[in-house]
């Protein structure tokens, strides 16, 4: 199974750097466009999105969260966002999926 990004430009690229692949995302529209393409394709298994995307999308990132089906879905904060200079972006994500990338 296979990892995606989803959030802004700035965050993406650290993901890009990472080998996961990514996609920028700035509105609701957008996510709900690329939700409906990660799940036809079945090859995604976690879905990571930043804390933006998880507020202006909240009833679907929820649903998603509750289903038992793949592909899980974890936020982070992005590059920009108010946790940075608390906590590294990578021990983040490891703490919250427990892989380290």
């Amino acid at each position: 199974m296979k990892t995606i990004f989803l959030g802004d430009s700035e965050t993406a690229l650290f993901f890009e750097l990472q080998g996961v692949e990514t996609r920028v995302i700035e509105n609701e529209a957008e996510f709900q466009e690329e939700l409906k393409k990660i799940k036809k394709q079945k090859v995604y298994g976690l879905i990571v999105i930043t804390e933006e995307v998880a507020e202006f999308a909240k009833a679907s990132v929820d649903t998603l969260r509750f289903s038992k089906d793949l592909p899980l879905i974890v936020d982070v904060p992005s590059i920009k966002g108010e946790h940075k200079g608390k906590i590294n972006l990578s021990d983040y994500i490891r703490e919250a999926i427990g892989v380290k990338i």
